[in-house]
């Protein structure tokens, strides 16, 4: 079996040195392209998911280089230093790479692209790279003050393609953090880290990445862990960054007018300690699944649709069902006698309008039609709607931003406290709640090729469920992604019931590349929290201020 795979690959028509791995999300390329794609530089791109593979980020640069006259000074900066990195992909040659075990010279403070070792032939490529950052952390409250912690990290990246189609990504890092942890953890990351949170006195954490994939001109096909963002705007309403990366086994093709994309993924469920004097207990964490397809219509060079369903099931090992991607969940879900979380979705956008998005989608988590309006609680409904505005030409490249996310209450939740939409708790869509609302606005601008900034600011408003002094729910509105409706619960509830609770979130970012591959970020997070319907009224105020260096050799 393993000789007829080999044998299948080489009998394929191939292209010389193409990319099989996939760009990490936090690459800049994204935001890049998003930009020319709302200016009409390039065509069909799909903005609704990432990552995408280093060769389909080639062909779209390839795109741009092709349209280069018409890109600002400061956007043809960022072009030929993206040019730089994916200049295997592009036009095939290494003459913008470097390493101090391979070619001529190394230069540590240069624009060419950094390695510790690579090596390209006509049977593949291999890269191997070094990181480490550094990243002070200032935490401030009105009754606690200031606290300090600085995290430092280091581990390595090994990636490359065999025979022209089979990828391979390899990342882990190791960590500490110094000072006081309360402050460190304000690091998303480290929330949900194990070994981080294993102990109250420990300081060690890590992360790790790694999959395989196969790719060909109009199908991929991968199997692994990376970050996986799914959704419009700079909120992902269906798959953000908010929870820890899990492992998926990922099927996408591309035909004429048609993409499809589906993943079967391993979550983690609810988790809890069973005590033993002998082995010193053990952690259990309830086996959970996510089934996720969708399919979209490029209608035209300006106008997208998509529809899509996503489940969420668990306690039992895998179904098969649901790892067939060729099924129709809802009713797939019925028939497996209806003990999961099903949701439906249809999403659309538009950029008739050279440097302006339109984009809305609707999240049918479940709906009884002829009780509309009613309150009922089983209507459950999320509504996402935006429209990003890009300057052309400008002296000083700007994006502006604008979203509103509407998810009404017990959205997200279920019966069945394990099939909510979360993985270790924390919820796969953005960090909105249900039962809320979210009016988002941001700005994007580059004073030059190399130094980008950003201001956002959004506004919260959350109905929380009731609680008694005890913290117990003593009336559920749907408020909280792990409390699902109950029997005994109300079988009406409003808009915004319960505990109204106000968030106003502003962040001010810098980032600034001198050399590439060195990175310096600061990035600022103000949040005011406020309750009134409390007899107490509760106002508190958070300031977070992270400080960081990022290298690659």
């Amino acid at each position: 079996m393993k000789k007829y795979f080999l044998f299948l690959l080489f009998l394929l028509p191939v292209y010389l040195y193409p990319q099989a791995e996939f760009a990490d999300v936090s690459n800049p390329v994204y935001p890049f392209l998003e930009r020319m794609y709302s200016l009409h530089i390039i065509n069909d791109y799909d903005v609704f998911q990432k990552p995408k593979t280093r060769r389909a980020i080639g062909e779209y640069l390839l795109e741009v280089q092709a349209a280069e006259n018409k890109l600002s000074e400061i956007d043809s900066g960022v072009f030929h230093d993206l040019m730089s990195e994916f200049a295997l992909e592009m036009h095939h040659t290494t003459e913008s790479f470097q390493s101090p075990f391979t070619g001529t010279g190394y230069e540590p403070f240069s624009q060419k692209e950094r390695f510790l070792y690579y090596n390209v032939n006509e049977k593949g490529n291999f890269f191997i790279n070094l990181t480490a950052d550094a990243e002070p952390i200032l935490h401030h409250t009105k009754n606690i003050g200031t606290t300090k912690a600085t995290l430092l990290n280091g581990g390595g990246i090994i990636r490359g393609t065999l025979m022209d189609r089979l990828g391979f990504y390899i990342q882990g890092s190791n960590g500490f953090a110094l000072a006081n942890k309360s402050a460190a953890l304000q690091k998303k990351l480290l929330q949900y880290n194990f070994k981080f949170n294993e102990k109250p006195d420990e300081t060690f954490f890590d992360d790790n990445e790694g999959y395989v994939s196969l790719d060909y001109d109009w199908l991929n096909v991968k199997f692994g862990k990376d970050r996986l963002l799914l959704g419009y705007g700079e909120n992902k309403t269906l798959m953000s960054d908010n929870g820890p990366k899990f492992d998926y086994l990922q099927f996408q093709f591309k035909y004429g007018i048609f993409s499809f994309s589906s993943f079967h993924g391993k979550l983690l469920g609810e988790e809890s300690f069973i005590p033993d004097t002998i082995t010193a207990g053990v952690n259990v964490v309830k086996e959970k699944y996510m089934a996720y397809h969708r399919l979209g219509f490029h209608l035209s060079d300006n106008v997208t649709f998509g529809a899509g369903e996503i489940i969420i099931y668990g306690e039992r090992p895998a179904e098969f069902s649901y790892l067939n991607p060729f099924n129709f969940y809802k009713a797939a879900e019925h028939n497996n006698r209806d003990r999961d979380n099903a949701m439906i979705f249809f999403d659309f956008e538009n950029r008739s309008i050279q440097g302006v998005r339109l984009f809305t989608m609707l999240l049918l988590d479940d709906i009884n039609y002829s009780k509309l309006g009613s309150g009922w609680y089983g209507n459950q409904t999320l509504w996402d709607l935006g429209i990003s505005y890009y300057t052309s030409n400008a002296i000083v490249p700007i994006d502006f931003h604008f979203q509103y996310t509407r998810v009404e209450p017990f959205v997200f939740t279920h019966r069945l406290s394990n099939n909510n939409f979360t993985t270790f708790g924390y919820g796969l869509s953005s960090v909105i709640a249900p039962n809320s609302e979210l009016f988002f606005s941001k700005i994007n601008f580059r004073l030059t090729s190399r130094i980008e900034s950003a201001f956002s600011f959004s506004y919260t408003i959350h109905g929380a469920n009731i609680l008694d002094s005890f913290g117990n729910v003593v009336k559920n509105v749907g408020g909280d992604f792990t409390l699902g409706h109950r029997t005994w619960d109300a079988d009406t509830v409003h808009f915004l019931d319960g505990e109204r609770e106000y968030y106003r979130n502003m962040t001010v970012s810098l980032s600034y590349e001198p050399y590439n591959e060195i990175k310096f970020f600061f990035t600022l997070i103000s949040t005011n929290y406020m309750q009134t319907n409390t007899l107490v009224k509760l106002n508190s105020d958070v300031v977070n201020a992270f400080f960081a260096l990022q290298v690659k050799i």
